[in-house]
């Protein structure tokens, strides 16, 4: 691959591969700027991480000859102007079931150096990259709130699959849900599970197993192997069905681990019914109030009012976009 460095006609700086052993520290900084008004907890926990990791020998002595490995953001490019990093674009690799697949991530450029083409060429760069290593596909995905960058990305080739909105609720005292309501909250049963393990897969689709990593669902089942799976994965799950006159209208699965804040799992029918789906989320909410919260993503669009109604607000809601590996004929 031709890595000459030449600056581009009307942009300072010049373009250059990532260097792990210096550059974290100053790629972090410049993400930070790009994103400080909608980076949530888990956006400064991976900022932080990437500071950490720049001072850790061990670290920056094995990461890079695990760049195409591993799922972290070790490879990639970055726009340099006199010694400083005003521009970057990550790839993040992911293996699946035989299949190569890129993501391309932190796309940031310094708002001096804006409207100049600098994320336009990063992009570019890493898609090329990604193909000449035999990527099978390319992903990114961008808030639905920034037009610029979704229209740029259309022009690169990329079509939208799917659109996710990531939603939060606070901690805190909830009342108990309504005493007239006709529904009755339980916990999750046997018989429950046909039906909870078909709207998963409608709602958290196989087209993106390689990133949430949910395709055998073990952290739900009810058998006794998908118990032990927790045991070792150290998961802990709570889980919780809804129903009226006997018919189940949902299922809420609230997964803690590692000290994080809870993330819900919804499996509904794909046209939920609001008022169900708000109680059963107000329930969640009250049984993990202790816990800082929880975490919730969900299709855009079809649930949204209900959700709202239990409390939750929007953080983002992203377009996931893809691309395919090889380059078109």
């Amino acid at each position: 691959m031709d890595l000459t460095l030449t600056a581009s006609p009307g942009i300072p700086g010049q373009m250059r591969p990532l260097n792990i052993l210096r550059d974290l520290p100053a790629v972090a900084d410049l993400i930070e700027l790009c994103f400080k008004e909608t980076l949530d907890s888990s956006g400064r926990s991976n900022l932080n991480e990437m500071r950490r990791r720049a001072h850790d020998n061990v670290f920056l002595n094995w990461a890079p000859h695990v760049v195409d490995i591993i799922s972290l953001p070790l490879s990639g490019f970055v726009w340099e102007d006199h010694g400083k990093v005003v521009g970057n674009v990550s790839l993040v690799p992911f293996h699946r079931q035989g299949r190569r697949i890129y993501l391309i991530a932190n796309v940031a450029t310094h708002p001096d150096y804006r409207r100049r083409g600098i994320g336009r060429i990063l992009t570019e760069m890493a898609m090329r990259r990604a193909r000449e290593k035999d990527a099978n596909a390319l992903w990114l995905h961008v808030r639905d709130d920034n037009p610029g960058a979704i229209s740029m990305y259309r022009d690169l080739g990329f079509r939208e699959r799917m659109r996710r909105t990531e939603w939060h609720a606070p901690a805190g005292n909830l009342q108990k849900n309504n005493p007239e309501t006709t529904f009755k909250i339980r916990p999750r049963a046997l018989r429950d599970w046909d039906s909870q393990r078909n709207w998963l897969e409608r709602t958290y689709p196989s087209d993106m197993d390689w990133y949430t990593q949910q395709q055998t669902w073990s952290s739900f089942g009810p058998y006794l192997w998908d118990g032990f799976y927790r045991l070792l994965a150290d998961i802990e799950v709570s889980q919780w069905a809804i129903e009226a006159d006997g018919q189940l209208r949902g299922v809420a699965s609230c997964r803690y681990q590692g000290g994080q804040t809870p993330h819900t799992w919804l499996a509904c029918p794909p046209r939920p019914d609001s008022e169900s789906l708000s109680e059963l989320l107000l329930y969640a909410r009250r049984r993990f109030s202790h816990l800082g919260g929880l975490r919730l993503e969900y299709p855009a669009g079809p649930a949204d009012d209900a959700i709202r109604a239990a409390g939750f607000t929007s953080q983002r809601t992203l377009l996931w976009m893809e691309t395919p590996g090889q380059q078109p004929n």
